[in-house]
């Protein structure tokens, strides 16, 4: 970015394949845990392995029947991922259903299973009485952005006791547990960690695989029903290794995970029963032959739900002998008439419990907030009672009202719900921040991160924001590295300064750090010139099992909403190429790298932010350098850097064409992602000097509508440009 600081300064002067879709992290959460406390970890494996020969010594009466109490905590940000009472009892439906061997689909088992398949006289039931001994519909609701790649993390918002319940957690997303791809749809906890960790206990799923209506619409509901099955000591029937024992002996040994294999008649070579025929040896103790294939039909393989329909006998005994010898306590008839499950139990309507969102929690002053009731535990008709701290109103008795904040502050919420059975209330303190409109810092604006006193600025109303877990090392200024791109930057010929990160600091890999910018006033930039943000960066991986990510987002609006712009993950982020830096990175000169992003949607506005967010694990340092907000025409870049680009129409209907102009031959590498951060594609391609036309249809066929954002990188310069697709 040579001479744009010096420049500005003057002007200143002057003025998702089959098993993407059916992935547990059981095993993958598992062997986390061993890895985080390897103290553990030799004792525990050893005390799965003696349940394993307990299972093979000892035979369990598969007719003694059990009850299990449930309770869903449904953890949402008011989407669909708020599931209804439906929906959780629809889920319930489908696994007694699985385990009493009722389901619909019991003759697509291929006849030489069939007789090894069992009822397993496990029942489920949503607890009636909660822990407090208060009537419950077995289900509780909790406002957290936790639901977004959720984790063990979730389970920290709420608990019911787990020697007493079986906790379900349901998200929006689950966070992947390696880097190999494919959507986690959910995850359990084995039974012989309860003892000691009982606090995470339990299942975490996914919304959209929570039954088979409403938000589930289209999926069958057996993901709980696998997921069951690890938290009751069954493991995958593979064994989790290439032609593994899952120390079960009347399931036939299976290869691999079996993905979207489905057909009960056909042959080996269409994918369908018999399948993998002797691809494995019998494993020791095993009463089943290897003769008739794997039991793809299993619900412990991966296969699609609808190619699943059973557990067999010796699956029932291994999970009745996890109740026994973990659980006993939850199937107790003490804890049955104590959770509100037990035969006798005579239903009543509850007491509702008060819940609310709203449609956003941050705003300028005397911008509208939308508040939404989302009182639940009853289905009794309900009268409410807002009440909304120098809110106008202050108060409502509308189910949903719209309320305006005229002052600057943050402010507490109240909702009050009333039923024939009782009243319940809900207060959020300091829920909703709204802050006085200021007009932000003139263009052309640039932040060299020279200053000691960096992020604070002598107006602070213009400061930078940091914002960072409270335990965790987050975005510092440092001396340590500076870009070489500019000469001189100040008044004092100063050039030593930069702002830094990594995410090796972190203390969970679900933790973000935001760095935001204070208001940049675009109010004199005129339709028809280019204004952008233009900042260098270096960095570098640590290993190759790096996993960190940048995004950054626009607001003109004080920050209430904020539009996601540009995803670079490790690899677009490394100025190293594909090398790691094991130890402290610290760039040389040419380990910089150029990146901006197009304002122009933003042009005329007086209060622009620009945040960045980084989030990931296991990275070295990422330095930021040289943020500048200028128009294009403000630039005075020697001829080598001139890269020009011209999307039109945009918005297009369908394709569009992209002018690409370049001072000299290079290899261009375009990368498009939508706005959730799908690569739609990343290719490379040799243009010529001049201007080269390219459409985006010839680039990928197909694209459907919606808002996308496009990557030019050349050379060590990166261009993102927003292109939208209309109907």
């Amino acid at each position: 970015m040579k001479k744009i600081i010096a420049l500005c300064i003057g002007l200143m002067a002057l003025g998702q394949t089959s098993y993407a879709q059916n992935w547990c992290g059981s095993v993958e959460q598992r062997n986390e845990m061993y890895a985080d406390r390897p103290e553990d970890a030799a004792r525990l494996k050893a005390s799965f392995e003696a349940f394993n020969q307990q299972v093979k010594q000892s035979k369990t009466n598969v007719n003694d029947n059990f009850v299990i109490p449930v309770v869903f905590h449904v953890i949402h940000e008011g989407g669909d991922e708020n599931v209804s009472l439906a929906q959780i009892e629809d889920q319930i439906r489908v696994v007694n259903e699985d385990f009493a061997r009722l389901n619909p689909d019991t003759n697509n088992t291929p006849s030489v299973f069939a007789a090894y398949a069992g009822v397993a006289n496990i029942e489920f039931r949503l607890a009636k009485i909660d822990p407090n001994g208060n009537c419950t519909q077995g289900v509780t609701r909790t406002y957290s952005s936790l639901t977004n790649d959720a984790r063990n993390n979730v389970k920290d918002l709420v608990q019911w006791n787990p020697y007493k319940y079986l906790n379900v957690w349901v998200v929006k997303s689950i966070e992947n547990f390696s880097e190999d791809g494919g959507m986690v749809l959910g995850f359990a906890q084995f039974p012989d960690q309860l003892w000691e960790d009982a606090d995470t206990d339990g299942i975490v799923l996914r919304h959209d695989y929570c039954g088979s209506i409403e938000s589930a619409n289209g999926a069958v509901g057996r993901t709980l029903t696998h997921e069951v099955g690890h938290w009751l000591n069954l493991i995958h029937i593979w064994g989790d290794q290439d032609c593994g024992d899952d120390n079960v002996d009347d399931t036939p040994t299976s290869q691999e995970p079996n993905y979207g294999v489905c057909d009960t008649n056909g042959d080996d070579n269409g994918g369908a029963f018999p399948y993998h025929v002797q691809n494995c040896s019998a494993s020791p103790g095993q009463t089943i032959p290897q003769e008739n294939g794997e039991m793809f039909m299993n619900y412990m393989d991966y296969s699609d739900d609808q190619c699943m329909n059973m557990f067999t006998i010796g699956q029932i005994e291994r999970m009745h002998n996890a109740i026994t010898t973990y659980r006993p306590v939850l199937v107790s008839e003490a804890n049955l008439e104590e959770t509100g499950t037990n035969d006798d139990y005579e239903d009543i309507n509850c007491q509702p419990i008060a819940h609310f969102a709203t449609n956003e929690t941050i705003g300028c002053s005397g911008s509208e907030f939308s508040f939404s009731d989302l009182s639940y535990n009853t289905d009794s008709n309900l009268t409410y009672e807002w009440e909304f701290e120098n809110g106008s109103p202050s108060t409502s008795t509308e189910q949903n009202p719209i309320v305006s904040f005229n002052e600057e502050g943050e402010w507490d919420v109240s909702l009050t719900v009333t039923s024939s059975e009782g009243t319940s209330s809900s207060t959020i303190s300091n829920h909703i921040m709204t802050t006085d409109f200021v007009s932000g810092e003139l263009t052309p604006y640039f932040e060299t991160f020279e200053s000691s006193s960096f992020p604070n600025n002598a107006n602070d109303e213009l400061d930078w924001t940091i914002e960072a877990p409270s335990n965790s090392d987050s975005w510092q200024r440092t001396t340590a590295a500076s870009s070489p791109n500019v000469s001189p930057i100040t008044a004092n010929g100063l050039n030593s300064a930069s702002i830094r990160i990594r995410t090796s600091d972190f203390d969970s890999n679900d933790e973000i750090h935001t760095l935001t910018t204070p208001s940049i006033d675009l109010s004199n930039i005129s339709n028809g010139e280019s204004i952008r943000a233009y900042f260098d960066i270096a960095y570098a991986k640590k290993t190759l099992a790096t996993n960190d990510n940048l995004s950054i987002y626009i607001s003109n609006d004080c920050g209430r909403i904020w539009s996601k712009r540009a995803d670079l993950d490790s690899d677009e982020l490394s100025t190293i190429g594909t090398s790691t830096s094991l130890f402290d990175f610290v760039p040389e000169s040419d380990e910089w790298s150029e990146e901006n992003i197009n304002l122009n949607s933003n042009r005329g506005n007086e209060n622009v932010r620009i945040k960045f967010e980084l989030s990931g694990s296991n990275g070295n340092w990422l330095y930021i350098d040289n943020f500048v907000v200028c128009k294009i025409t403000d630039l005075n870049m020697d001829e080598s850097q001139q890269v020009g680009v011209d999307i039109y129409p945009n918005p297009s209907k369908g394709d569009a064409t992209i002018d690409l102009y370049l001072n000299e031959n290079s290899d261009v590498k375009l990368s498009l992602q939508n706005m959730i951060g799908a690569v739609i594609f990343d290719k490379t391609i040799s243009l010529t000097t001049g201007t080269n036309k390219l459409q985006l249809s010839e680039l990928h066929s197909g694209i459907n509508t919606g808002v996308y954002t496009l990557s030019i990188k050349v050379n060590n310069r990166r261009i993102i440009e927003k292109i939208v697709i209309s109907e």
